[in-house]
């Protein structure tokens, strides 16, 4: 995977340094980068006979750790031929995960060099709390993702289940990050609200975890089988 994975992640902090992101995200136009992904040929990585989803989720998820844009995903998606609404939920999902590594690491990065009262806040039991609990929240997001990606496509179980996990918990990662970080944290100069307002527009979007859930719990009320055998059945 790592010979997939690490050229992507190359051309994509080579394309999209923050400072581009805002450009981006301001209105620029990102055609001459779209034409470089183009060009790289991993815009056609879920066609016929290309890379297995499971391979390209993890592309997908370094797409969110950036702030790219989700676009280039959408491309992959649609050129694949495929039934794309389990697809694009699990897209956003990737996405969710994506940033709320990047912004636990900010958020343990920043507890760690913010000193006050003499220490670093991050020597806080208060604040190790927030931390280790925002990293439980972030391990679920990938679980949940990755285990929709484990076939050859997703279902619509397994896609509604991931992002019913992610959009769950992209608001708490983002609140608690941002009450690592204080007021820091919302100013536009500091990066972090580039990802946490990602966070939260990628939860609504394609529906929250209510409209997930509902649609998780029509599929199981509509099976024969009893709820233990449904989740073996729909979602492993």
């Amino acid at each position: 995977m790592s010979e997939v994975l690490a050229p992507f992640e190359a051309m994509l902090d080579r394309l999209f340094p923050l400072q581009r992101v805002r450009a981006i995200d301001g209105g620029a136009d990102w055609a001459a980068e779209l034409s470089e992904v183009e060009a790289s040929g991993f815009l056609d990585a879920l066609v016929p006979g290309g890379l297995s989803l499971a391979d390209v989720v993890p592309l997908w998820r370094a797409i969110g750790q950036r702030g790219a844009p989700l676009g280039i995903a959408q491309t992959m998606i649609d050129r694949s031929g495929r039934e794309s609404g389990p697809a694009r939920a699990l897209l956003l999902a990737a996405a969710i995960s994506g940033a709320a590594d990047r912004v636990l690491a900010m958020s343990v990065d920043h507890a760690a060099q913010r000193v006050q009262f003499g220490k670093p806040i991050g020597r806080q039991q208060a604040i190790q709390q927030q931390l280790a609990v925002m990293a439980e929240y972030v391990v679920a997001v990938r679980l949940a993702v990755d285990l929709a990606a484990q076939g050859d496509w997703p279902s619509g179980e397994q896609a509604a289940l991931a992002k019913t996990v992610a959009a769950t918990y992209a608001p708490l990662i983002a609140n608690t990050a941002h009450a690592v970080h204080g007021a820091i944290g919302i100013s536009a100069e500091y990066d972090l609200q580039l990802f946490t307002r990602r966070l939260h527009a990628w939860r609504t979007d394609g529906g929250g975890e209510t409209f997930w859930a509902q649609k998780l719990g029509r599929a199981a009320l509509a099976s024969q089988d009893d709820a233990l055998d449904w989740i073996r059945s729909a979602l492993f």
